[in-house]
């Protein structure tokens, strides 16, 4: 009787068949599984010792992405890996091993814990310093290098690891999980799933950090609406639809913007800059972009444009779903 497949998955090398027939042949005749036991777990240790991918992901062998580990384990599951970025930095996040192929690295989400206090604490990606005219950045999260949360959390709270900014990676995921969500059930539970697969990120120097710090900054009464929009990336769906996306959004909205993108610094009516529009881009000659983007500069024009959903919960045609504003925008890279 020889001992289960996934014994030989989680060794990530192959038995020679002399151990394996060998090691059927004495479980048979001792009628125990006891010597096969020990035989394998002798074969894993020298294996491990050979071949360090046996444990890729873990403290000890980080990975440099979970596409990474992907492509050397075809059959790693969803769930918390270690990594080590460009930098030298290692940190523990969620990998998605499934979608569109796997190898998916979750690398920020964008959490609003209170639509009623904009820019202030807990708004880390707009401002938590308040509306100020003289902080026209913000608090910058979405361009430096400040970290935040942990992974396991991502859908209770903003979340933001290293691999954000010192991580090379060619295209983003994004999914849109329902608060407090827990980590098991990311994927199960994700409202809409998505993902661009154009390579667009190796355009703006591999991951959000450079798009943002070094092709569009994101500062308020700097720029011209639709103008100086950035770029608008086509997506790919992977659960969810254009069709289902609209209909999260009341009138005045689905009237501005079009399905099936993702669109960075996006500037509104008061010049103010809003990072991500997740989803959607928005039409030419409109500019009503705190509707359906988030992460705006501290400064947006007024008060109520201040957040990091800003004016999701407008009203009056221009909201978004409760379901939609009590979701997190988890960010992937791949």
């Amino acid at each position: 009787m020889l001992p289960p497949v996934n014994l030989f998955k989680k060794m990530n090398c192959f038995l020679p068949l002399t151990l394996l027939y060998l090691c059927s042949s004495i479980a048979s005749q001792a009628r125990s599984d006891t010597v096969c036991e020990r035989l394998l777990n002798s074969y894993e240790s020298l294996c491990s010792t050979e071949d360090n991918t046996a444990s890729l992901g873990t403290i000890t062998h980080p990975g440099s992405s979970c596409k990474d580990i992907k492509r050397r384990d075809a059959y790693s599951q969803n769930g918390l890996y270690f990594l080590q970025d460009l930098e030298g930095n290692v940190f523990r996040t969620y990998c998605d091993m499934s979608t569109a192929g796997g190898g998916w690295s979750l690398v920020a989400s964008v959490h609003e814990n209170n639509m009623k206090g904009r820019c202030t604490a807990g708004d880390r990606w707009s401002s938590e310093q308040g509306y100020s005219t003289t902080r026209l950045h913000g608090d910058g999260f979405w361009e430096n290098r400040a970290t935040h949360g942990q992974a396991s959390s991502a859908s209770s709270d903003d979340f933001k690891n290293s691999g954000y900014y010192a991580m090379n990676a060619s295209d983003i995921m994004v999914w849109q999980v329902p608060n407090d969500t827990p980590m098991n059930d990311f994927e199960s539970s994700a409202l809409l799933k998505y993902h661009t697969n154009n390579g667009f990120l190796s355009t703006y120097g591999g991951n959000l950090a450079s798009l943002f710090s070094v092709h569009y900054n994101l500062r308020a009464k700097q720029y011209r609406q639709t103008s100086d929009n950035g770029p608008a990336i086509p997506i790919t769906w992977d659960r969810g639809s254009n069709e289902e996306l609209l209909r999260y959004y009341e009138a005045n909205v689905r009237g501005e913007v079009l399905p099936g993108f993702v669109q960075f610094r996006v500037i509104n009516h008061e010049f103010g800059a809003f990072a991500f529009c997740p989803g959607v881009k928005i039409k030419s000659g409109y500019a009503n972009v705190e509707h359906p983007c988030i992460g705006s500069t501290s400064f947006a024009g007024a008060l109520e444009y201040c957040g990091d959903f800003a004016a999701w919960d407008y009203g009056r045609g221009w909201s978004q779903s409760t379901v939609l504003i009590e979701s997190v925008v988890m960010i992937f890279y791949r």
